[in-house]
């Protein structure tokens, strides 16, 4: 038996061979972790969203063959327009093949291409079952990971420290803990006739986009960010649009923004996606953000409650939302458990510093 590993590189059409190995590994992978299809993306649709993102994004994937059976993958990617000193790392091997050294094959194979990019760290997210026995903790001494996991030995033993611990919470819609609309009404009731909540389905109303560019900023250092070394993305209208023109072709994207009424400020954004080509699909939670300012005055919850009660309107038959959130993220994450928002899964980050 023969194993390789093969460069896939985007290719121009759908059913490219190596295209739908590489994404039937892909839901392979979000079969195992959510026990459905609920992340599965066609392969027309991951491939139309991958050319768009190509001014942003700049990946390197690779195959791993056991004959010319597509075994497992590894991916390489890089935020050229923020980040480009920083890779993100992703391995996957199908169930059916791990202890074989298929993983380690496909590490070094990446392990090349990150040298020849000359990077100066590597960042690598895992997500994997709720921790029952052994535990990793990260360098903040919040959350933990289940020391066991294959994923979280493998990032150790190629020097991969975990720097923050991130809770993936569910949200089901058939039994939410309280109904959105009372939610959404006491929340009102707590912040006053200063503020009023605006929501909508794709793009931003244009009198909304520079409030919202302005909470996106802020999204990348104002949470937690643990011990990872974090660069802060620019943001402005034009950025908002090259965003939605980019997904809005293959996601549905919904909004809730809270508005400050004596000075028209965009103070509190909430956002929630969902894949067009997947009838199952689950839907994700994106940015949800209050001005420091504006704190204190249940905001957070206002858009979080408006957003479900317009999902829940717009796509009835959506099952459940996905969130995550650092678990020093106290604040958020009682925002998100006092609406029914469950522990369902944890994600470690993991960060590498490059000499």
């Amino acid at each position: 038996m023969t194993l390789e590993t093969r460069h896939l590189p985007l290719p121009d059409r759908a059913d490219d061979p190596g295209w739908l190995d590489y994404q039937r590994l892909l839901d392979l992978f979000n079969h195992e972790l959510l026990d459905g299809p609920g992340w599965d993306s066609s392969p027309e649709s991951a491939l139309e969203l991958s050319r768009r993102s190509v001014r942003e994004w700049r990946q390197a994937r690779f195959l791993a063959y056991l004959d010319d059976e597509a075994v497992g993958f590894g991916v390489l990617r890089i935020n050229i327009r923020d980040d480009p000193e920083a890779g993100n790392l992703m391995v996957y091997v199908a169930p059916d093949h791990r202890g074989a050294g298929i993983g380690r094959l496909l590490a070094g194979r990446l392990e090349q291409a990150v040298r020849a990019e000359g990077l100066s760290r590597l960042n690598v997210w895992l997500e994997m079952p709720l921790p029952t026995a052994e535990l990793l903790l990260p360098t903040t001494g919040v959350g933990a990971v289940p020391a066991d996991n294959p994923g979280v030995r493998m990032a150790q033993a190629y020097g991969f420290a975990l720097e923050q611990v991130e809770r993936v919470s569910r949200y089901d819609f058939a039994s939410p803990l309280v109904d959105p609309r009372e939610a959404l009404a006491e929340a009102s009731s707590r912040a006053g006739d200063d503020y009023e909540v605006v929501t909508w389905e794709g793009p931003t109303p244009e009198p909304l986009l520079d409030g919202v560019a302005a909470l996106k900023q802020r999204m990348a250092t104002d949470p937690p960010t643990g011990g990872l070394v974090v660069v802060e993305a620019p943001w402005d209208a034009q950025r908002v649009r090259e965003l939605e023109d980019r997904l809005l072709p293959g996601l549905r994207f919904w909004r809730a923004v809270a508005l400050h009424r004596p000075t028209g400020a965009v103070v509190a954004l909430s956002e929630l996606t969902r894949e067009r080509s997947n009838p199952q699909g689950l839907v994700g939670q994106s940015d949800t953000i209050v001005l420091p300012e504006h704190r204190g005055h249940r905001l957070g919850m206002l858009t979080k409650a408006a957003n479900l009660i317009q999902v829940r309107e717009a796509a009835p038959d959506a099952e459940a939302i996905l969130t995550w959130n650092a678990e020093e993220n106290r604040h958020m994450l009682d925002v998100n458990e006092a609406l029914g928002f469950y522990p369902f899964l944890v994600e470690g980050a993991f960060q590498r510093l490059l000499s």
